[in-house]
């Protein structure tokens, strides 16, 4: 689809700026790519960047890619695990969601967070062709990697 847009000035170190270079209008197509080998030369922020190895990684690893998805469901039912004894030791759940679930029993609660994970990891794995997918892969294994730090270092607070 080919659209008048004005040509901006780009932030320094996006683009060379020639001093011969003017603004106009120019007649341009819109990239429609979706991957990973984008002709645009267009600034990022620094979060892609820093995500941009471990990302290219897992493009090219579909096993490691799968070893990822593995873990962060791991990570979930360990979540659940140690959610479930904290509540039995008096601690409350701040999720609402889950609090309804967990009011109805663990058993719900188990198999809604169980087939959320399982829906979501699997959707990741069919869209792995995506960066997008990738990148969020990565930073649900840093979250639920926090978060469970988190609930454990609380356990053992409670214990003591």
């Amino acid at each position: 689809m080919a659209t008048l847009t004005r040509q901006s000035s780009a932030a320094p170190g996006c683009r060379p700026r020639h001093p011969e270079r003017r603004r106009r209008y120019r007649l341009r197509a819109e990239e429609r790519r979706s991957g990973f080998d984008r002709r645009r030369n267009v600034c990022r922020s620094p979060f892609s960047v820093a995500l941009e190895a471990p990302v290219l990684r897992l493009r090219n690893d579909p096993v490691l890619l799968a070893e990822v998805l593995i873990l962060v469901n791991v990570l979930s039912a360990l979540d659940l695990f140690i959610t479930l004894n904290v509540l039995r030791l008096g601690a409350i759940e701040l999720n609402p969601i889950m609090a309804y679930l967990l009011d109805l029993g663990p058993l719900p609660a188990t198999l809604a967070k169980i087939g959320v994970m399982v829906a979501a990891t699997a959707g990741l794995w069919l869209l792995r062709r995506h960066r997008a997918a990738l990148a969020t892969a990565l930073v649900i294994l840093v979250a639920y990697g926090s978060l469970v730090t988190f609930e454990m270092i609380g356990l053992v607070r409670m214990l003591l």
